[in-house]
């Protein structure tokens, strides 16, 4: 079975919530799409993550701190901070209006972004989904519909406040990964570097 690893994890994600004693609410998917569709989606924002890997095979997890832009114009990017020896910046851009709309970068760059902005359009053809109110947070789990991503993925959940404050990733393989976001601002806008990092990966 395959790995994800901290960057293909934003190509195809999958969350698992904890399983808690409280009663919740359950929601169907057409409750759950009118749930997510009445989330706010800004054009700009920027959180703090932190990150935790934990494999089947090894007992001390890998953890990682960084910096989360989202942009609805020109995608994501992704930046690993912490610790020094991952350093690495994963920039997934959306193409331009005149650029062909059905590649493959295309669609994982609407993928992500619709992750993490809990936008369950894009994701509809590859998963089912389903959620529940639990704790004052919208809880929802994808479903691979595919063997193929069943392959990789064994579920997604997305906990979700005003924005995405949790995304953990239960993989076929016994792996999880485990996404933290804080910190939420809707600006500053987009810097010359971080523009010109948007051209470079289309």
């Amino acid at each position: 079975m395959r790995r994800l690893s901290t960057a293909s994890l934003l190509l195809l994600v999958s969350l698992a919530a904890e399983t808690r004693a409280e009663a919740a609410a359950g929601l169907d998917e057409a409750a759950c799409k009118a749930a997510l569709a009445s989330l706010p989606r800004p054009p700009l924002l920027r959180a703090e993550f932190s990150q935790e890997k934990t494999l089947p095979d090894v007992a001390k997890p890998m953890r990682a701190q960084g910096e989360l832009v989202v942009s609805t114009e020109h995608g994501v990017i992704l930046r690993t901070l912490r610790p020094a020896f991952a350093q690495a910046t994963r920039v997934i851009a959306l193409p331009r209006p005149d650029q062909p709309a059905g590649n493959l970068e295309a669609r994982i760059g609407r993928m992500v972004q619709a992750l993490l902005c809990g936008d369950f359009g894009p994701l509809s053809e590859h998963f089912a989904a389903s959620a529940e109110r639990r704790e004052g947070l919208l809880v929802v789990r994808l479903s691979p519909k595919s063997a193929q991503t069943r392959e990789v993925i064994a579920a997604i959940t997305l906990r979700l406040g005003v924005h995405l404050e949790e995304l953990v990733v239960d993989e076929a393989s016994g792996g999880r990964i485990q996404l933290r976001f804080s910190g939420f601002r809707t600006g500053p806008a987009l810097d010359p570097g971080e523009l010109r990092s948007f051209d470079t990966a289309r």
